[in-house]
């Protein structure tokens, strides 16, 4: 059974799609359903369920939520389910997205101009956006979770001016042949021109780092505002900040003469190298205000040896250890790899890794790389379900696509998958495993554990029902 999934193959939006992203309401694969407009975010509730401080040897419990069917609340039992359980889910990673927030370059084209616009879009919609990715990272520090945020993988085409230039007639959504190295991609996913320490998107980490910097418990206007250097209005801090994201399969080109070494790879140590420089800033002293530790490159673990499309992971792993061999990080710089690859078809069956994990593989390629923390944070996965379409752009799960022929159903199969794949890991240095989504949309990509949330005639969503079986067991997993 081959482990080519086709994970993240659909980013061709184009721009217009890409502004439609809400800030912790996106990547849903596929447009939201007509929502009437978000309320004000309530004030964080009492914690029902505290966290309990864990002996550092055991794995993390998390669980990553994007798109407008999982905010972390109380509107579709998101919020509730998470915290209930023989062992409540105790890492809650929520996702920001730049063009979103940053559709335009700053003028002049500066830091702090960065910092002042990122802090109060002129755009209604993000600026309400920003403030509902706020509350909801508020109510995770007052339910005692620890809280990740990651950045999507997709830039304000501002940094990256050439792709402006591109026939849109080549675009996939025209039915083009797609534009030169960027395979099924669309224009938000070329990977930014300034790469540097001082530059649009190392502005973006650092503002990042600033905005969900832990400030004791004080509010703030935000990063240059009212004299602001860091903080938010709702006090609400982040723990890890991912600021890539599936480079080797989602960025482009993959390859490229204006890279260090013509690979993606190469590039991304740059970009490592400047987003610690920059979060260094927030984590030189122990006093507040203080920023979060950093969590790179997010690797997809689905890229195989003869995937036909990005970078495969092996590859890109070790060449990403090899440029940055020797480099020490200015703050905790963890590793992080995805693995959907290895929850749905369990270890390797052939190539170098034969008989391994693909997790395990790359633990011991963190070593052979003399990588400072031999650990591996598991920051995205799950079990991803074979669909079919139903109706245009309407997917269904299929039962019957299973990955192996022994199985009953796809439901019962994902049951087994996770709980094989978590007691592997357990047995591992790994010190966070992470499931995408709680609910799904009846999108092409698919992986949650309760199912698709329905959206009845008059607009009201309810969250599937009967709930798949892996919603049950979830919430005792690993107790």
């Amino acid at each position: 059974m081959t482990d080519r999934l086709s994970r993240r193959q659909l980013l061709a939006r184009g721009a217009a799609a890409g502004a439609a992203f809400a800030l912790a309401g996106c990547g849903d694969d596929g447009p939201p359903a007509p929502t009437a407009p978000a309320p004000t975010p309530p004030v964080p509730t009492t914690a029902t369920t505290a966290l309990v401080p864990l002996p550092s040897e055991r794995m993390l419990k998390g669980v990553s939520l994007i798109g407008d069917v999982n905010p972390y609340d109380d509107s579709l039992g998101v919020r509730q389910y998470l915290l209930g359980g023989a062992r409540p889910t105790e890492v809650v990673t929520l996702w920001a997205v730049w063009p979103a927030l940053q559709p335009t370059a700053p003028e002049p084209r500066t830091r702090e101009a960065a910092f002042a616009q990122l802090s109060a879009p002129a755009d209604p919609e993000a600026a309400a956006g920003l403030d509902r990715l706020d509350a909801q990272i508020a109510q995770a520090n007052a339910d005692g979770r620890r809280v990740g945020l990651t950045l999507y993988q997709a830039f304000p085409e501002w940094t990256h001016p050439a792709t402006l230039k591109l026939d849109p007639r080549l675009s996939h959504d025209l039915g083009g042949p797609g534009f030169p190295g960027a395979g099924r991609r669309g224009t938000e996913a070329h990977i930014p021109d300034d790469r540097s320490d001082d530059g649009p998107w190392a502005w973006f980490v650092e503002w990042c780092c600033a905005r969900w910097a832990d400030t004791g418990g004080a509010p703030s206007p935000g990063p240059g505002i009212d004299g602001a250097t860091a903080g938010n209005p709702r006090s609400a801090r982040i723990d890890w900040l991912q600021p890539l994201n599936e480079p080797n399969l989602a960025w482009w080109p993959q390859t490229s003469d204006r890279f260090p070494a013509g690979t993606i790879a190469s590039a991304v140590a740059e970009m490592v190298r400047s987003a610690a420089t920059v979060a260094a800033r927030w984590r030189t002293a122990a006093a507040t205000p203080r920023g979060p530790e950093l969590l790179i490159p997010n690797t997809a673990d689905v890229v195989a040896d003869a995937g036909g499309f990005g970078t495969p992971w092996r590859d890109f792993t070790s060449e990403l250890l090899r440029a940055l061999s020797g480099w020490v990080a200015p703050l905790p710089v963890g590793w992080s790899q995805h693995n959907y690859a290895d929850v749905k078809y369990g270890p390797q069956q052939e190539g170098p890794g034969a008989g391994r994990w693909r997790a395990q593989e790359a633990i011991d390629l963190l070593g052979s790389g003399a990588w400072p923390d031999p650990g591996l944070w598991l920051t995205e996965g799950g079990y991803q379900f074979g669909v079919t379409e139903a109706a245009p752009q309407v997917w269904r799960v299929d039962p019957a696509k299973v990955a192996d022929p022994a199985s009953a159903d796809v439901f019962a199969e994902q049951v087994a998958k996770l709980q094989a794949n978590w007691e592997a890991m357990e047995q591992l240095p790994v010190r966070l495993w992470t499931q995408y989504f709680v609910n799904d949309k009846d999108v092409r990509f698919q992986s949650s554990l309760r199912g698709p949330v329905r959206v009845g005639p008059d607009g009201v969503r309810t969250p599937n029902d009967p709930p798949y079986p892996a919603a049950d067991l979830w919430p005792r997993l690993g107790a």
